[in-house]
């Protein structure tokens, strides 16, 4: 084998040893994710229930996607920032036994309402103070589960 043909073979095997590192760390940045969140501060007192819960994959998700895995009666909320208007777009928790008792009108887009999370957008939890601090996992496409 030629020193040329050594070289090729050496640089194809490093850009192939990247091209899985780069894309197993992609896999793990893109994938469903978990946060502690709760509604319960260090000290054991109601409240500190606001929490950045991470950035979607690229493409977007229902909310009500996103929110599927949380306890139905400890989550309130979820704010992302609409950078192009300059607003907070919301989705609050409208099913039964959520904390508010919130109608489902408040979920309509005229009124400030998300019926899709954008891909790569921030979200904000809001959590019922006083809520357990818990591990929830959070999903990322509308075709991802709890489990």
């Amino acid at each position: 084998m030629s020193w040329f043909h050594k070289k090729t073979l050496a640089v194809l095997g490093i850009g192939a040893g990247l091209a899985i590192i780069l894309g197993a760390s992609l896999g793990v940045a893109v994938a469903k994710h978990s946060n502690t969140v709760g509604g319960v501060c260090a000290n054991g007192s109601p409240g500190c229930n606001i929490h950045y819960v991470g950035t979607i994959r690229p493409n977007p998700v229902s909310p009500s996607a996103f929110t599927q895995c949380l306890p139905t009666g400890d989550w309130v909320g979820i704010y992302i920032w609409d950078g192009p208007n300059q607003k907070w777009l919301h989705y609050f928790n409208t099913n039964p036994g959520n904390p508010g008792n919130y109608p489902s009108y408040l979920n309509e887009p005229s009124v400030g309402g998300i019926s899709s999370i954008p891909g790569f957008s921030g979200v904000v939890l809001i959590m019922r103070p006083g809520a357990p601090n818990q591990t929830v996992t959070f999903l990322d496409a509308n075709s991802e589960t709890c489990n």
